[in-house]
């Protein structure tokens, strides 16, 4: 695959509550290379990383270990999933309207934002 397809694939793994970014996947996949772990080879231009024999014994050796770090992930991301939703529906929201907001309603925005930080750092706080 390649990193958007492995990126795609770990967000639908974590039903769409997480999708890790090209900057926490390209680095792991240089340091998994690195490593023997997978080969890369450039296909209509793009990387297309490949587990290697290496990487297949370790992740074999290492499955139950990784099983478990993926439950413990995903329920994790479950108990969060409506704070998730909220956080990513109201960024959506904002910048798909970002462009068009009047000068006005972004400061009157700017100021909701400042607000809501700031009751939300009394709940984290409390």
């Amino acid at each position: 695959m390649h990193g958007y397809e492995i990126m795609k694939g770990l967000g639908e793994e974590f039903e769409g509550v997480h999708q890790p970014s090209a900057g926490a996947i390209y680095p792991t996949l240089q340091a998994l290379e690195d490593e023997g772990y997978v080969t890369v080879e450039e296909k209509e231009g793009k990387k297309v990383y490949s587990v290697t024999s290496k990487g297949i014994d370790f992740m074999k050796k290492s499955e139950d270990r990784v099983k478990a770090v993926i439950e413990r992930r995903k329920a994790f991301l479950k108990e969060r999933r409506g704070l998730n939703r909220e956080v990513r529906n109201l960024v959506s929201l904002i910048m798909t309207n970002y462009r068009d907001l009047e000068t006005e309603k972004a400061d009157k925005i700017a100021q909701v934002l400042k607000e809501a930080r700031r009751k939300i750092s009394d709940v984290i706080f409390e």
